[in-house]
């Protein structure tokens, strides 16, 4: 019960110190103990004193007061190491379960910052371990390795360092409130190139379109979300100009309907099935739908349509 007290309190404390996406460590959200190794040597310490009372030796006692210094001298080191340093989180990329996923973290300090590494206190991740951070801004990674599929919050992340000696323990943490997301591992199967016609569609229309199917009409500026397999390279090589190749019923604005409940296998099954088959509608420019137990995307196409359906893939 004591125990179960403590650790909420703390919760607490950590909480509202450091939640943020960018922190800068100063008195009040840095804390420093003496680490195992250090607890050893100030035990040595001891020792050499018990031992230089009992012979009367001063060099002996000499030796123990050093070691007791050089302890609390690591104490001061290791707290300014950190002191000063801004910490900032740029983003953390979605990625495909089995995969890591990058957090992006930026580093700033007006000094050398020694020993430092950055792990996640929620999963379990691939920390980063620099000896030196120069007074110029740095970034570095830390991989985090998630199974599970479905949305995640950023997380609490522990910065660590042992500087100097490692006689010294130097933590702090940052509690950021970004989401990422952890996809459904693609799972291989057939896209079905039907085009599906609701009973609202003009049939005349539809023919229409099935009789001007790849017919070019031109180019038109790229914007964001627009499917990059339609740039005009050749274009952009002579110009430096983003153009896309536009078409008039083209079948790569085929519209497919992608439904859950038309896949067979297990639910994980059917929604990595979904994923490959999103994917590839993507990558050939098609217009697609997607029907999910208890939601439904629109029709649409594009990189941000298919990033839509991929986070709805990884919720359900």
């Amino acid at each position: 019960m004591a125990k179960s007290l403590y650790k909420g309190w703390i919760d607490k404390v950590i909480a509202r110190k450091h939640s943020a996406n960018s922190i800068t460590f100063s008195h009040n959200n840095i804390y420093v103990v003496p680490s195992l190794r250090g607890l050893f040597f100030l035990l040595f310490a001891l020792l050499n004193f018990i031992i230089g009372i009992n012979y009367q030796n001063n060099l002996i006692l000499g030796v123990a007061y050093l070691m007791l210094m050089l302890q609390i001298s690591s104490l001061f080191y290791g707290y300014f190491n950190l002191h000063g340093l801004k910490l900032e989180l740029l983003d953390v990329k979605n990625n495909y379960s089995g995969n890591h996923n990058d957090a992006k973290f930026k580093l700033s300090a007006s000094k050398e910052v020694f020993s430092l590494s950055i792990s996640s206190a929620n999963w379990h991740s691939s920390g980063v371990l620099d000896k030196n951070i120069f007074e110029s801004t740095s970034s570095q990674v830390v991989s985090l390795s998630l199974e599970k599929r479905g949305k995640y919050e950023g997380g609490k992340f522990k910065i660590h360092s042992c500087y100097p000696f490692g006689l010294v323990n130097v933590w702090s943490y940052l509690l950021s409130d970004k989401t990422f997301y952890v996809y459904p591992t693609p799972l291989k199967c057939e896209l079905d190139l039907r085009e599906s016609l609701d009973s609202e569609d003009d049939t005349d229309v539809i023919a229409q379109k099935s009789d001007s199917l790849d017919e070019f009409s031109g180019l038109k500026p790229y914007q964001q979300g627009m499917n990059r397999n339609r740039i005009s390279w050749r274009h952009f090589a002579k110009n430096q100009e983003l153009l896309v190749k536009d078409y008039v019923g083209d079948s790569h604005g085929i519209t497919l309907v992608l439904d859950f409940s038309l896949i067979e296998g297990t639910k994980e099954t059917r929604l990595s099935k979904l994923c490959h088959q999103v994917l590839e509608a993507d990558r050939l420019g098609h217009e697609f739908a997607l029907k999910l137990p208890g939601n439904h995307i629109p029709a649409a196409s594009g990189e941000r349509h298919a990033v839509q359906c991929l986070e709805s893939l990884s919720e359900c």
